[in-house]
């Protein structure tokens, strides 16, 4: 069976190593980039089937790199990783192009399923409503991707507060603070609890 040919971008070395590790070498081959021009002058003369995009890189950021790709090569799979993650970030990753995004704490048992269902064709449907931060939250529990479903959460709390309804934002920061420990991100549940406390 023929590799798929994955180009990997991150400026840090042992997080690359891991990942490659990670991928195995009998499914994948994989070139590494540290910056976006590195990145860009690669994947304009490589056929990858994907590319995993960090986005705090040293110089272009990973969305600026991302629309260039998008502009040569629109139809490879871009799946975007970074250390925080926002309900802008993911959504300008996603407006862009990008097949999805990741928080880096939660790769290993993410990043491969979304790489297979990326490299076989499956498309990711992204809404271009207003989403429902509620509804979006519960999907991605589902999924797993409990970080995420944590920080839709909080800003459903901080949605419901700014239209006075305490309780029920309340009810939303406690929710997303179990969510936020369960994903091991305790400074991030603590930054919740502060909300409560306010």
């Amino acid at each position: 069976m023929e590799k798929q040919k994955i180009l990997l971008v991150d400026d840090k070395a042992l997080l690359r190593d891991a990942l490659i590790e990670y991928l195995g070498s009998e499914e994948f081959s994989t070139d590494e980039a540290v910056d976006g021009e590195k990145a860009l002058e690669l994947f304009k003369t490589n056929d990858y089937n994907a590319v995993i995009l960090d986005h705090n890189l040293p110089g272009m950021d990973g969305l600026k790199v991302l629309k260039l790709m998008k502009q040569l090569k629109p139809n490879v799979p871009v799946i975007g990783l970074t250390g925080e993650l926002s309900i802008q970030v993911r959504d300008d990753y996603l407006s862009a192009g990008a097949y999805d995004i990741h928080t880096k704490s939660a790769i290993y048992e993410k990043l491969i399923p979304t790489l297979k269902n990326a490299l076989s064709g499956e498309k990711m449907e992204v809404s271009k409503e207003q989403p429902n931060l509620e509804n979006l939250a519960e999907t991605l529990k589902k999924e797993g991707r409990w970080e995420e479903s944590a920080m839709y959460l909080k800003e459903a709390g901080i949605e419901q507060r700014t239209k006075g309804n305490i309780e029920k934002a309340n009810e939303y920061f406690e929710e997303s603070i179990g969510r936020y420990i369960r994903a091991g991100r305790r400074s991030k549940a603590q930054e919740v609890e502060t909300l409560i406390q306010e």
